[in-house]
């Protein structure tokens, strides 16, 4: 295995723990304001744990042919969940 793999490794592996953690501060969110902006919000994050599960299994379960091309993409997925987070906290 080399660098670029277990850097793609790590990286996804921590965007989908970050996702998920996202997914339930903003569900807990929710659940106590019913705001309807959230709900969307909600529904994207949840979207967005989906897509980066799934890049998880299928990091493992079948080859990904260009390693550079899913780090860099896995970068943009992280800047663009933190970027709606903080959309959503700031009025």
């Amino acid at each position: 295995m080399d660098t670029i793999s277990l850097i793609n490794i790590i990286f996804i592996g921590f965007t989908t723990v970050f996702s998920f953690g996202l997914l339930l501060i903003s569900l807990n969110s929710y659940r106590k304001s019913r705001n309807r902006k959230l709900f969307f919000v909600n529904l994207v994050l949840l979207f967005f744990f989906i897509k980066t599960l799934f890049v998880s299994i299928m990091l493992f379960v079948a080859q990904i042919a260009n390693n550079s091309t899913l780090f860099i993409l896995e970068v943009f997925d992280l800047l663009i969940l933190i970027f709606l987070f903080i959309a959503v906290l700031v009025k």
